[in-house]
């Protein structure tokens, strides 16, 4: 075989390396995150645990490409194999070791586990990109070209990975058919490695291969802190696109992959290009310099651009802007790599130090930034302050006298948008209907998301609908389904609450008269603030009935298996939302049911979906809807007027009563309403039978399906 089709070859086989490997990110952090809870602590331990695997991965591929001997082709290819063979034992080994540890409560016993699950596969994935650079260097004697072109498809082929699962794989076929597809794709690569690349290529002119002595204008110590501030740039910008896009598209599951593709997209296409600019005339530290500053402004920029773009065009475009800004990025490791590496046996090695550099860094700027600094910092602040470090960078990079050049540069394009700042999350929820002088009354920033309440009470959680601030009962309101609860059942006097948002519904049921406990459950603190900011509801954190977890609800209910309550409420999120599946799904409310007392109810929030009732009628023997909730028991369910009227002339919210008396004949004719719930006429509720006959035929939510997540 010629060498430029071995060359093809190997490189096509590359790009389905990289499908595959984004494809495993998405589906093993989702199911991890379902099994373990989805907080930011777990999110941190899988995150680091790719990055680590990654990373120690590339120093042993490193090492061993450094054997002159060594078939690096083969090794590649049982790499991809033993990927391949984990992926398909993978989410059912998370699943048994999930069994057994998840109701743990020992946070260190549980993150080595959910480490180790991660890091095996991560491991062989990091050693295939130091072997195929050497492999590829004794070819060319070019470390810059090797690296760009290896790089490019293997991002390339992450890129299509992270697209493909997001916009089509795992809606068809799950969580468990998509890790069988991205298993036959490392079989794939594998056996074209193994059966058709065995042999060597066509050797190469002597000239070529032979070993070159190149005087390096970067010296490698410096070269391994700049790839490593290179990568926590890279990961933070990420971070900062990650929240806009989750914004703006009211954190729709696919909006990150489609993100994810965009960014490695643009990084691959940064390092097809650095080869250009490697032949450009100049110093390499120069051009580095002025691609860093460049690459700096265009990360700032997807922000502000984006906000643009959703008032007057489309937030869709900001895919585009990430692509610009991805290239731009994509071209400091190889040109770093070029200028730091001489050609030679030991350029595998050499590589796979500034890759782990660079993995390192993109660890610390996903942990720091992504759990830390957005803790503190708002958006705009945090995406000044990475400017800033950028600066300091090319400051330590650019020749003598081009400092000042650059830094008048950086500071005049982005310059240009900081009044975009002032109005970025209202041009990116209101979009096309903003107007000027549109502000929200109150916006809580937290590494969990962003909180938004506008001027009529209305809450908004990461740009979906969230619920209104209130807690008085009226005729036709809709806060008619937590009082409801009295109308089915005598006695409720423990209550668990996933999802606590504005307070109402919990400020509700802790005030209920016949309550005792309520134990409510809240992944982000954030709402807190927002509570304390509210008389409506801020005599909800002092009440001694109420016990407040921050946590995530499915992770304490496995942790707490002998809980047991009389009521559990979920009026929780949207069932398209990212995440929403994990409290819809039949596995979920089989944990709900295993917590109830032998008559307590559970009460979620199906926001009209067909399939969410289907799959609580697949749980719960008995079942009914309220509007657009489902409230389901192991004991029969049956309103009982009288009782319903008794407790409503009994309520009190902070002394006052929750109800006018001359009101409560209105509240109490909806049990007249028995009919079947529809889409424009919600202000009713209905049986058993009419919910089968409706929705009978729906397909259930699974954790494997994940629901309406991926349509």
């Amino acid at each position: 075989m010629s060498r430029r089709l071995h060359a093809m070859v190997l490189h096509g086989v590359f790009i389905l390396s990289g499908i595959s490997a984004l494809i495993y990110q998405l589906v093993w952090q989702r199911a991890l995150l379902t099994i373990y809870g989805s907080n930011v602590e777990s999110v941190a331990m899988v995150v680091a645990a790719f990055l680590a695997g990654l990373g120690i991965g590339s120093i042993a591929g490193g090492w061993i490409s450094k054997f002159a001997r060594a078939p690096l082709v083969l090794l590649f290819g049982l790499a991809e194999l033993g990927v391949g063979a984990y992926g398909l034992i993978s989410l059912k080994l998370f699943d048994a070791v999930g069994a057994l540890t998840s109701a743990q409560s020992h946070g260190l016993t549980t993150g080595a586990l959910v480490f180790l699950l991660v890091f095996l596969p991560t491991l062989l994935m990091g050693a295939t990109l130091p072997l195929l650079v050497a492999h590829q260097v004794r070819d060319t004697a070019h470390v810059g070209e090797s690296v760009s072109r290896l790089y490019f498809v293997n991002t390339l082929g992450a890129a299509l990975g992270a697209y493909i699962a997001a916009h089509w794989l795992l809606g068809s076929f799950g969580m468990s058919g998509t890790t069988r597809i991205a298993a036959c794709l490392n079989a794939t690569a594998a056996l074209v490695v193994l059966l058709i690349l065995r042999k060597p290529a066509a050797e190469a002119p002597a000239a070529v291969v032979a070993e070159v002595t190149t005087a390096c204008e970067i010296p490698f110590r410096t070269a391994l802190q700049w790839s490593a501030l290179s990568g926590f740039l890279a990961l933070s910008w990420e971070i900062i696109w990650s929240r806009v896009f989750n914004f703006a598209s009211a954190s729709k599951a696919p909006v990150f992959g489609y993100m994810l593709g965009s960014y490695l997209l643009g990084l691959a296409l940064g390092s097809l290009l650095s080869p250009r600019v490697l032949r450009q005339a100049g110093e390499l530290r120069g051009k580095l310099a002025r691609w860093v500053a460049v690459s700096s402004v265009g990360g700032f920029l997807v922000a502000p651009l984006t906000a643009e773009a959703a008032c007057y065009l489309s937030w869709e475009l900001g895919y585009l802007f990430v692509v610009i800004a991805g290239a731009l990025i994509g071209l400091t490791f190889p040109l770093l790599c070029h200028a730091a590496i001489p050609p030679g046996n030991d350029t595998g090695r050499q590589l796979s130090w500034l890759y782990l550099a660079n993995i390192i860094g993109s660890g610390a700027g996903s942990l720091l930034t992504g759990f830390l600094f957005m803790e503190w910092m708002s958006l705009h602040l945090l995406s000044y302050a990475l400017l800033f470090v950028s600066l300091l960078w090319i400051r330590n990079i650019a020749p003598r006298g081009e400092f000042r050049v650059l830094a008048a540069k950086v500071f005049a394009a982005t310059g240009l948008f900081v009044g975009s700042f002032v109005w970025l999350y209202e041009h990116l929820q209101y979009k096309h209907e903003f107007k000027g002088g549109m502000r929200f009354a109150q916006t809580i920033e937290s590494r969990h998301g962003v909180i938004t309440v506008d001027t009529s009470n209305a809450v908004y959680g990461n740009g979906a609908y969230d619920g209104m601030i209130g807690t008085r009962l009226e005729p036709k309101a809709w806060l008619v389904r937590p009082y409801f609860l009295s109308a089915v059942r005598e006695r409720i006097e423990n209550v668990l609450v996933i999802g606590v948002a504005s307070g109402s519904w919990t400020q509700i049921l802790v005030s209920h008269p016949q309550v005792k406990k309520v134990t409510a459950i809240e992944l982000s603190h954030g709402y807190l603030d927002l509570i304390r900011a509210r008389p409506e509801v801020a005599s909800l954190l002092s009440n001694p009935k109420l016990e407040l977890v921050i946590d995530d609800g499915r992770r304490w209910l496995r942790q707490h298996p002998e809980a047991r309550f009389d009521a559990i409420v979920m009026n929780t999120t949207h069932h398209w939302r990212e995440f929403a599946s994990a409290l819809l799904s039949r596995e979920f409310l089989t944990e709900v049911k295993a917590h109830l007392t032998p008559d307590g109810i559970a009460f979620w929030n199906c926001t009209e979906s067909p399939r969410a009732a289907r799959t609580g009628m697949e749980v719960f023997p008995e079942t009914m809807m309220v509007m657009n909730h489902c409230l389901a028991s192991n004991a029969p369910l049956e309103p009982d007027r009288d009782r319903w009227q008794k407790i409503l002339a009994e309520y009190r919210i902070d002394g006052k009563p929750v109800v006018a008396a001359d009101q409560i004949e209105g509240v109490l004719e909806f049990l007249n309403g028995e009919a079947l719930p529809v889409p424009g006429d919600m202000w009713h509720w209905c049986r058993r039978p009419a919910m089968e006959a409706a929705w009978g035929e729906a397909k259930i939510i699974t954790d494997d399906n994940l629901g309406h997540e991926y349509p």
